[in-house]
C-alpha cells in the first residue's frame, strides 16, 4: 500500500454483550466520529452508504466491507459533552447493538507511538475537580468499556492481521502499528505541551491513562444512561508535546485516522452473531466445539413511531423501514 513517511521519530516524548437496545443484539452497530477525516476513513470501509436524517441530525447507514453487518455512521464535532449528546440521539433513533467512537488522540507515553492503536480498556473524564484557595483536589470519573466488546477487540487484534483492512492507497505509516488496550483520559482540551499543567495532572492522577482526547468520556456517559455497551478505539497521530502541528501537516492524522478504522471494522465483524452467544458465525458452540442450532424464536414485533418508522421482528430477524430515502421528515 502506499505510505506517507512522518518526517519525525514516531517514538512520542523520546463473551457477548447481553441484549441492551429495543431489539437486543440485532441492532446496528454505531459508529461515532469527531472529525471529517475520522468519518471519511470509516465511511470507506461500508458498501452502499446511504443517508439517515432525524431531527436535523445527519448520520448514514452502510455495511461493513466483506461481513454485512450493519453500521451506522455519524460525525458528532469536538467535546464530550456534544458527543454526549449526539450519541444519545444516536441511541433513541437506531436502538443499537453497541456503540464505538472512532477517531485519533495523542499519546501520553513514549512506547505509545504514531500510527499505534489505543483500545480503552478504561475511560477517564479529567476534568473534575474542586478547587479551594491554595490545592486543587482531583474528582474524576471513569467508565470501563463493554466487557464483550473488549473481548472481541482483544482476540480480533492479535497480531498484524487487522493491518489488511487498512485501505490501499490510504496513508499508512512506514512501521507496523502496535495494538494497546491501555486507559484514555478525555476532557475539553487540546493538550500539546510537556509542561503544562494538564501534562503534569495527567501524569499524576491519570498516570496508566496512555493517550489523551475530548470525546470518550461523553459517548461513556451516555451508554451506561442508555443500557447501550461502548468502546473507544483510537489511532496515535500526535505527541501531545508541543510538535502536532508539524505532524499533522505530515500527514499523521489520515495514518491514525485509517489504522483506527481499519481496527474498528476488525472487531466489528468478529462479534458474534445476532442470536447473541457463539463463534463468530452466530452460531451456539456445542459442548464439543461443534455448532448447535438454537431455535428461533416465534415472536413478531411491529411498532410505528410518530415519524412513520416501522420495525419488526418476526422469528429473530429485524427489519428496519426509514421511509423515503431512508429518511425521517
Amino acid at each position: 500500500m502506499g505510505g506517507v513517511t512522518l518526517g519525525v521519530d514516531s517514538a512520542c516524548g523520546g463473551e457477548s454483550p447481553l441484549p441492551t437496545g429495543e431489539f437486543g443484539p440485532a441492532g446496528p452497530i454505531v459508529v461515532l466520529t469527531a472529525i471529517g477525516l475520522e468519518y471519511e476513513a470509516v465511511r470507506a470501509h461500508l458498501v452502499a452508504p446511504r443517508r439517515a436524517v432525524h431531527e436535523g441530525t445527519w448520520f448514514e447507514v452502510g455495511e461493513v466491507t466483506g461481513v454485512g453487518r450493519q453500521v451506522v455512521l455519524g460525525e458528532v464535532g469536538a467535546g464530550n459533552v456534544r458527543t454526549a449528546a449526539f450519541a444519545e440521539r444516536a441511541r433513541a433513533r437506531f436502538a443499537p447493538r453497541a456503540m464505538i467512537f472512532v477517531g485519533v488522540a495523542g499519546s501520553l507515553k513514549p512506547d505509545v507511538r504514531l500510527g499505534d492503536v489505543v483500545v480503552a480498556d478504561k475511560i477517564y473524564a479529567y476534568d473534575g475537580s474542586k478547587q479551594v484557595s491554595d490545592a486543587e483536589f482531583a474528582r474524576p470519573a471513569a467508565w470501563e468499556p463493554s466487557h464483550g466488546l473488549l473481548q472481541a477487540a482483544k482476540h480480533s487484534l492479535r497480531g498484524s492481521a487487522w493491518t489488511e483492512r487498512v485501505r490501499a492507497g490510504v496513508f499508512r505509516s512506514d512501521r507496523q502499528p502496535e495494538v494497546h488496550i491501555k486507559p484514555v483520559a478525555a476532557g475539553e482540551t487540546v493538550l500539546n505541551s510537556m509542561n503544562s499543567a494538564l501534562r503534569k495532572r495527567l501524569t499524576t492522577v491519570f498516570n496508566d491513562a496512555v493517550a489523551v482526547e475530548m470525546e470518550s468520556a461523553g459517548m461513556a456517559a451516555a451508554g451506561v444512561l442508555g443500557k447501550v455497551d461502548v468502546l473507544t478505539i483510537r489511532g496515535i497521530s500526535d505527541c501531545a508535546d508541543g510538535h502536532k502541528g508539524s505532524v499533522d501537516a505530515a500527514g499523521s492524522q489520515y495514518i491514525a485516522a485509517a489504522h483506527a478504522a481499519a481496527a474498528a471494522m476488525t472487531v466489528i465483524a468478529a462479534l458474534p452473531g445476532n442470536d447473541g452467544q457463539g463463534d463468530d458465525t452466530g452460531r451456539d458452540t456445542g459442548p464439543h466445539g461443534g455448532s448447535a442450532v438454537v431455535p428461533p424464536i416465534s415472536r413478531q414485533i411491529n411498532k410505528a413511531d410518530r415519524k412513520g418508522v416501522v420495525n419488526a421482528v418476526q422469528n429473530g430477524s429485524q427489519t428496519i423501514e426509514y421511509g423515503t430515502r431512508a429518511t425521517d421528515r
